[in-house]
């Protein structure tokens, strides 16, 4: 998971880099500033997932009290 997220924000860096080689203010630059922001979101919610499922999976269970 965190690999892809790396990944994924890889990606992204060069989107905005092509914003500076296509020239702001063009619809190609507007799309990859576009598409930079759309995988950023899901960079960071993938690896806000990936830390709840690491809290979940590191929590041991509560023990229940059950008559015998």
């Amino acid at each position: 998971m965190m690999a892809s997220v790396r990944s994924t924000a890889q990606v992204a860096e060069t989107a905005r880099q092509g914003i500076g080689i296509l020239g702001p203010g063009t619809q190609a630059a507007a799309r990859l500033e576009n598409m930079a922001r759309f995988l950023d979101f899901v960079s960071e919610s993938t690896a806000r997932a990936a830390e709840q499922a690491r809290e979940v999976l590191h929590t041991k269970p509560e023990a229940t009290n059950t008559p015998g």
